[in-house]
């Protein structure tokens, strides 16, 4: 989990991230809480996802299934992701506009993703104290009872 927090926190900078935009034509509710979006535009062969470490996950969904509304997002075309037993590869969404109106900024869904990963580092860092408080009351144990 450490390891997670260190490496798996980068994102491109805004200007070198992919733009599309269009209709939806699908949308699935997915994960085990129904708490990440998957997403695809009409005539493009480009799948989406957006993560509840976004936040507003309920505007998100709002916006994606208004009919006929115009969606963008910026998305990182380097990074793409397949879940297990998947078919498609999906691309993380870093913003979501409807319409010529910012839903989720590139700004705030950064600042999700850096807050969450640096829960992640100190989660990770109490799990990795237990053992070794435990090796360490192991081997004072076994030196008193030698004495």
């Amino acid at each position: 989990m450490i390891i997670l927090s260190f490496t798996n926190g980068a994102v491109l900078p805004k200007s070198e991230l992919t733009q599309l935009n269009g209709q939806i034509e699908w949308l699935e509710v997915k994960g085990r809480y129904n708490d990440t979006l998957a997403f695809k535009f009409k005539g493009i062969d480009t799948y989406l996802v957006y993560s509840s470490i976004g936040g507003h996950i309920s505007e998100v969904h709002s916006a994606l299934t208004t009919p006929g509304a115009t969606i963008s997002v910026l998305y990182d075309h380097t990074s793409s992701h397949t879940p297990p037993f998947g078919s498609h590869s999906y691309f993380t969404i870093y913003e979501l506009t409807k319409d010529g109106v910012t839903v989720r900024s590139y700004e705030s869904i950064v600042a999700a993703y850096a807050e969450n990963n640096g829960l992640g580092f100190w989660v990770g860092l109490a799990f990795l104290s237990i053992p070794v408080i435990f090796i360490v009351l192991i081997v004072r144990y076994s030196r008193n009872r030698r004495l």
